[in-house]
C-alpha cells in the first residue's frame, strides 16, 4: 500500500468512524430541526415520534448514499457518480432524481433564478475541475459551490454537492466535509450572497476554515487553532 492508498484507507475509516454524524449533518443542511438522535434512531431501522415519513425517507436515503460512496470513493469523482448521488438522495421524493434539470426552478430567500444547466455547465465542468485544480480541497469546494449554484437537479442539490465534496475529499486522502450545525445560518448566508453575486470567495474561505475536517484526527482547521 503506498502513501496515497493509505491516506484514501484513513479518510475511509474516519468517515465511517463518523458515519451517523455525516448522515446528520448532510440532513440537517435541509431537515430543520433533525438531531443526532434522530439520525441514529432512524439508521437503526426505526421512525423517531412526530417525524414526517419525507424527513425519515431523506436520511434513509442520505444513509444509502454513503453507503455508495463507501463502495466507489477508490476512483475519482465524475458526473456519473453525481448524478447517482441525486438519484439515491432523491429516491422516492423527487421526480427525475439524477437527470439533469430541464424546467425552471425558484430558491428561498432570492429573487436570483438559476440558468438551465446544460452539459457544459455540469459534466464538462466536473471534468474541467479534475483536470485544472490541483489542490483537492479547492476542487471539493468548487465542486460543491457549482451544484449548489448551478442546481443542476430538480431538487437535492445541497445534499449532492456534499457528498460530492465528501467523494473528492475522501478520494484524496484529505478528511471529510460537513457544515457544523452551529454554522449553519452563516452557511446558508454566505451561500445566497454567492447565489446573487456569483462571487465564491467568501463562501470557499468559510468552507476551508469551518466545514473541511482534515485527517489525522478530523479537526477543522478552526478547530485545530482553538485547540493550540
Amino acid at each position: 500500500m503506498n502513501a496515497t492508498d493509505a491516506d484514501q484507507q484513513a479518510a475511509i475509516e474516519l468517515a465511517k468512524r463518523l458515519e451517523i454524524d455525516l448522515m446528520w449533518k448532510t440532513a440537517n443542511i435541509e431537515v430543520d430541526g433533525i438531531t443526532f438522535p434522530d439520525t441514529a434512531t432512524i439508521v437503526e431501522g426505526r421512525a423517531p415520534a412526530n417525524m414526517s415519513v419525507d424527513d425519515i425517507v431523506v436520511v434513509n436515503n442520505i444513509k444509502h448514499a454513503w453507503q455508495f460512496l463507501f463502495d466507489n470513493v477508490r476512483y475519482p469523482l465524475d458526473w456519473s457518480y453525481v448524478s447517482e448521488y441525486n438519484r439515491t438522495l432523491g429516491e422516492g421524493l423527487i421526480r427525475d432524481a439524477g437527470a439533469l434539470r430541464t424546467i425552471d426552478v425558484r430558491i428561498g430567500g432570492t429573487d436570483w433564478i438559476p440558468v438551465i444547466p446544460t452539459l457544459e455547465t455540469s459534466h464538462d465542468l466536473i471534468e474541467d475541475l479534475n483536470l485544472s485544480v490541483e489542490d483537492p480541497v479547492d476542487r471539493a469546494i468548487g465542486a460543491m459551490c457549482a451544484i449548489m449554484r448551478g442546481q443542476w437537479f430538480v431538487d437535492g442539490n445541497k445534499r449532492t454537492a456534499l457528498m460530492a465534496a465528501n467523494h473528492i475529499l475522501i478520494h484524496e486522502g484529505i478528511g471529510i466535509f460537513s457544515v457544523p450545525p452551529a454554522g449553519k445560518p452563516e452557511f446558508l448566508t454566505l451561500l445566497l450572497t454567492y447565489y446573487e453575486t456569483g462571487d465564491a470567495t467568501a463562501l470557499a474561505e468559510w468552507c476551508r476554515e469551518y466545514a473541511v475536517d482534515y485527517l489525522p484526527g478530523g479537526l477543522s482547521l478552526h478547530q485545530q487553532k482553538t485547540r493550540k
